[in-house]
């Protein structure tokens, strides 16, 4: 028997309807930035319902361009895709009910399993070419192409999401997170130095993703996002990991130049060697052999080492210290003031995204070091020797100016391992700062600054009254204060720990990316097993 079957239901939530239309609603299937999917049973047999967030739905213009695409997807024909059923989007609740495809995605696979080989990884590059022959003969332009998108089932992969990611879209390529159209590690050059969007972008996506089924992780992976888009703009993948069958079309889809990449349709004639290819009649004869995949083993990852800190006579200068005193620091430029006032964190407003990680599907971006476990129910980050992990949710909305990040996790390794939340305000032009606040698995906290790869400490390793090994609570505090700064504040088991406001000016249009990382600077593996997530405005 496979060891994928249909992917886990959770049970349902208050306030989680019981139907919607003709349709009974089962259980849960996953929660992201635009809405909840739900498992539901519909008068044909089961299918998959998104329920859009009532915020997104109330707002004139993300109504008018979600309907519009809602309405180009749903001329998009069945095969190898995961076709639009029915909708309703004139009254909230606004939802799209699509197939129900009984099988796991493809980055699942590729985190438990490992990258894909033989039939199986030539049944996904066909199979996914021959889904985009179908989204752009309708006249729609994916978007958001990667493993996650990507459903797999004994009949053969079936992308969804087609072409709904744009609805997010404000105007210029730019989402509401402030980010570019489509995740950064499978956007094509163009979408990103001039927002150019056409087909040639997701035969770009179908490089990286096959490149991604044939190693295990996405040719530009990178931990931030304007590393990532500088990767995708500058750089060129080594292709001799990729099958030799398979090379020549990946490097082609790869092209930096939109006008030299293959079509779709050009892919699969390539592909299966025929001047004239019957898309759909071809999309009855691709399987999958899911049973091959049920051995897990370690998928390769790419590390990413953090930079060790800066001796203080280089970077900078601490002019005052003691208990209730300001210790300013000056580096690299900039000014940071560090206060050790007491206080509770503050209290919220409302809860942006939640996460319990009950369910393996919910999206995290787990390509360096990040795994859920098994039974599900935590995000395991994983660092090696003298290395990193990090791993981010897929919240796809406006962050508010002030926002309260709450995890709760268990360090495993040597005493210097330390773990916790990321707050990363880099820009797309690689300008602004990036914030770990950790604590260290011997119970001490601290705040760490990153700007284009060169980091030092914010504040000292601070110990942690009544510290206790084991799980702990973290609340972060990552504020834009007045617009020019950022205050970060680190509890510890409902202690405040360490806090400091970063004086350094950076554009109140910038969006800050968050998440959950790992720093290991020991000979030995170092591990931090996240129970849940949540994110808070204030």
């Amino acid at each position: 028997m496979s060891a994928y079957g249909p992917p886990a239901v959770q049970d349902l939530r208050e306030g989680d309807p019981a139907a919607l239309g003709p349709y009974r609603i089962a259980g849960r299937l996953g929660q992201g930035g635009m809405g909840a999917v739900y498992l539901a049973e519909g008068p044909q047999g089961p299918v998959a319902v998104k329920v859009i967030n009532p915020h997104l739905a109330a707002d004139p213009e993300f109504a008018g361009r979600f309907r519009r695409e809602v309405a180009a997807a749903s001329r998009v024909r069945r095969f190898c895709t995961a076709p639009v059923l029915d909708h309703q989007l004139d009254v909230a609740p606004f939802w799209v009910v699509t197939e129900y495809v009984a099988g796991p995605d493809l980055g699942r696979v590729l985190r438990d399993s490992g990258p894909l080989t033989g039939s199986n990884l030539e049944a996904l590059a066909v199979g996914v070419a021959t889904a985009l022959t179908a989204i752009h003969g309708a006249g729609v332009v994916h978007c958001d192409l990667k493993p996650g998108n990507v459903l797999l089932s004994p009949l053969g992969p079936r992308v969804i999401d087609f072409g709904i990611a744009r609805a997010l879209d404000l105007g210029g390529g730019k989402t509401v997170t402030g980010r570019l159209l489509g995740t950064p590690e499978y956007m094509a050059p163009e979408v990103i130095n001039s927002n150019h969007l056409t087909p040639a972008a997701d035969v770009f996506a179908w490089g990286c993703v096959v490149y991604a089924a044939a190693t295990g992780v996405s040719p530009f992976a990178a931990r931030t996002v304007p590393e990532a888009l500088m990767r995708v703009v500058n750089t060129h993948p080594d292709l001799d990991v990729v099958e030799p069958g398979l090379r020549p079309l990946v490097a082609a889809a790869l092209d930096k130049d939109p006008a030299k990449r293959p079509s779709a349709q050009d892919l699969l004639t390539r592909l299966v060697g025929h001047t004239r290819v019957d898309a759909e009649q071809l999309a009855g004869t691709i399987r999958l052999d899911l049973a091959s995949l049920s051995a897990p083993q370690q998928a390769p990852r790419t590390a990413v080492a953090t930079a060790p800190a800066k001796p203080a006579g280089r970077r900078g200068v601490w002019l005052a210290a003691g208990a209730g005193a300001l210790a300013v620091l000056a580096a690299a430029g900039t000014l940071a003031v560090t206060t050790l006032s007491p206080g509770a964190p503050p209290s919220v407003d409302g809860v942006l995204y939640e996460d319990g990680f009950d369910n393996a599907e919910s999206g995290w971006n787990t390509d360096q070091g990040g795994s859920y476990s098994d039974p599900a129910g935590s995000l395991v980050l994983t660092a090696g020797a003298n290395a990193g992990a990090w791993s981010r949710p897929p919240i796809n909305a406006r962050f508010q100016p002030r926002l309260l990040i709450e995890s709760t996790m268990r360090l495993e390794g040597d005493p210097g391992v330390r773990a916790g939340i990321y707050c990363n305000f880099s820009g797309d032009d690689g300008k602004g700062a990036s914030y770990d606040l950790e604590i260290r698995r011997d119970g001490k906290a601290r705040i760490r600054k990153t700007v284009d790869k060169d980091g030092w400490n914010l504040t000292a390793d601070v110990p942690v009254p009544e510290f206790k090994q084991g799980k702990q609570r973290l609340q972060a505090e990552c504020a834009r204060e007045g617009g020019d700064r950022i205050r970060l504040v680190l509890w510890v088991d409902g202690q405040k720990a360490v806090e400091v406001t970063d004086l350094q000016a950076l554009p109140e249009s910038r969006q800050p990316s968050i998440g959950i990382q790992v720093s290991n600077q020991t000979p030995n593996e170092g591990k931090a097993t996240v129970d849940e997530f949540k994110v808070s405005w204030y």
